[in-house]
């Protein structure tokens, strides 16, 4: 019966991951058609300049079309970027080719990455918890990958009232990701804890929904 149980768990987490990357794949020709998606550069550009100093090994988790990775690589950065949807990644490499940026895009899995411990000296991602269905495994996850002393640096939203996730996928969906309706940073604090990872939350003036979660790993 344990072995039952768990089969179908994991069929339901398949489950979900197949419907937010067809959903996201979906989206890939007009997801930068919104300012919150491409907009505030200059800004964005500023807050990871000063977050990350010297030249950095970071991987961009759910990188999307690119925002992230292509202002990390322009600021000098060695940035590999991950994404379930191919078409949110065939836009992303379109958009370093043009600019002459050497990226390595990737499709992967952000709760089951395809890295060896401490190979990053960051990991950063932007609203991205609210897709998953095991947000502490994907924690966990970063956490691995990144150096001693290393940052996790998260670009969330604040919690909202209702579900948002509706909006995007259909309710048995969306009642399977924890974070669904924006981050609950009390839930989040007692991952990062369990993960060893420091935790302490900057709000940004770029976009008034925005939190940027700063983790270092301490072990």
């Amino acid at each position: 019966m344990i072995i039952l149980n768990n089969i179908n768990c994991d069929n339901m987490v398949n489950n979900v991951k197949q419907e937010v990357k067809t959903y996201w794949d979906f989206r890939s020709d007009s997801y930068d058609n919104s300012p919150g998606h491409s907009g505030f550069v200059d800004i964005w550009r500023t807050v990871l300049s000063e977050t990350f100093k010297g030249k950095m090994k970071i991987l961009d988790v759910g990188c999307g079309t690119g925002f992230l990775s292509l202002i990390l690589a322009e600021l000098g950065h060695e940035v590999v970027g991950i994404d379930l949807s191919e078409g949110m990644l065939s836009k992303a490499k379109k958009k370093a080719d043009d600019l002459g940026l050497d990226i390595e895009f990737m499709i992967g899995d952000a709760e089951n990455l395809p890295f060896e411990n401490d190979s990053f000296d960051a990991v950063v991602n932007r609203h991205l918890l609210w897709t998953l269905p095991n947000p502490d495994k994907a924690v966990m996850e970063w956490g691995r990958v990144i150096k001693n002393g290393g940052k996790l640096i998260l670009i969330e939203s604040e919690k909202k009232e209702g579900n948002v996730a509706n909006h995007h996928y259909n309710e048995e969906i969306a009642k399977e990701l924890p974070f669904s309706n924006g981050i609950d940073l009390e839930k989040f604090k007692e991952i990062a804890n369990e993960c060893n990872l420091t935790f302490k939350v900057e709000t940004l003036d770029c976009e008034k929904i925005n939190l940027m979660i700063v983790c270092e790993k301490t072990y």
